[in-house]
């Protein structure tokens, strides 16, 4: 909520800087002087769920399911928290694995410059972050007497947050086809971080780390050992944006875009068994740009 209330002042804050900029002035074409802009910007993130299978607590999976269940001290704890909810149940145990991983949508930042070699053409860096969620549920299983009509399973959730960073290096083309509207298409490389920042078995209300069961065993009241790994790794990747500027003077605009981006991520055996092929993921944002003549004009 946070990050949508930033996004939305922060759209609105430039239209107020932007029309009070323009006021009393004719919009024309000036947006062509070679020199710097520099961008700030938000929208929404849509992620290939390919990836999220790393969290879906599968057997063959590093971080899994069964760290949690097979300890006897955490399976108890569990057992009392199902029979609270299922007095009925006996025995116990784990049905199935989530099937359909997959994440929300994101909300994307990103801060950037251009450089522009000329009016058409200039190149461009950008750094962009955004933190991910991924969910699905799982089954726990029990036995119920014979005609009785009460549920065999109970519906439990497993979930994960995760954050990625770009660092992009892009070529940029503007076409000067109206004064107020200016397409223009980009198209880069980037260098990409993951981090795992928590994945959480979610049973009857009460959370568990999965994370942590991978490097301890859990003995109730025995000191355990700090995990000092870092679930991290690097990646790489391409990207195509395209969209419009929307210019209201000589140093502001606004530019929807959209941008395609095709990544490989996760390439350290930090996140080993992490989905590491091309993946397609989708980003819909609003860019406000100001150029540099916006300083000198203040000189």
């Amino acid at each position: 909520m946070n990050k949508k209330l930033f996004v939305f002042g922060l759209f609105w804050f430039s239209f107020c800087i932007a029309f009070s900029q323009n006021k009393g002035k004719n919009i024309n074409d000036t947006w062509i002087t070679p020199g710097f802009d520099f961008h700030i910007g938000g929208g929404i993130y849509l992620a290939d769920k390919s990836t999220a299978n790393f969290y879906n607590g599968a057997p063959d999976n590093e971080i899994n399911l069964g760290s949690l269940l097979n300890n006897q001290y955490r399976f108890n704890e569990i057992s009392l928290l199902v029979k609270n909810n299922y007095p009925y149940v006996d025995s116990m145990w784990l049905g199935d694995y989530p099937r359909n991983m997959q994440y929300k949508v994101g909300m994307n930042i990103s801060l950037g410059a251009k450089y522009k070699f000329n009016k058409n053409w200039g190149m461009c860096l950008n750094y962009s972050h955004v933190q991910l969620t991924a969910n699905d549920v799982f089954l726990i299983m029990f036995d119920v007497l014979p005609g009785n009509q009460r549920n065999n399973y109970a519906i439990e959730t497993i979930s994960a947050t995760e954050e990625r960073s770009f660092f992009e290096l892009s070529v940029t083309r503007l076409f000067h086809v109206n004064p107020i509207l200016k397409p223009f298409v980009e198209l880069g490389v980037h260098f990409n971080f993951l981090k795992v920042k928590s994945l959480n078995a979610i049973i009857e209300d009460q959370p568990f780390d999965l994370l942590s069961s991978v490097s301890t065993v859990y003995v109730p009241g025995q000191t355990t050992t700090p995990n000092y790994r870092t679930w991290s790794a690097p990646g790489y990747g391409a990207n195509l944006t395209g969209g419009v500027k929307i210019v209201f003077n000589e140093t502001f605009s606004l530019d929807p875009a959209f941008t395609l981006s095709l990544s490989s991520l996760g390439h350290s055996d930090n996140v080993a068994g992490f989905y590491t092929g091309l993946t397609f993921n989708y980003i819909f944002m609003v860019r406000i740009v100001m150029s540099d003549l916006y300083f000198n004009k203040n000189k």
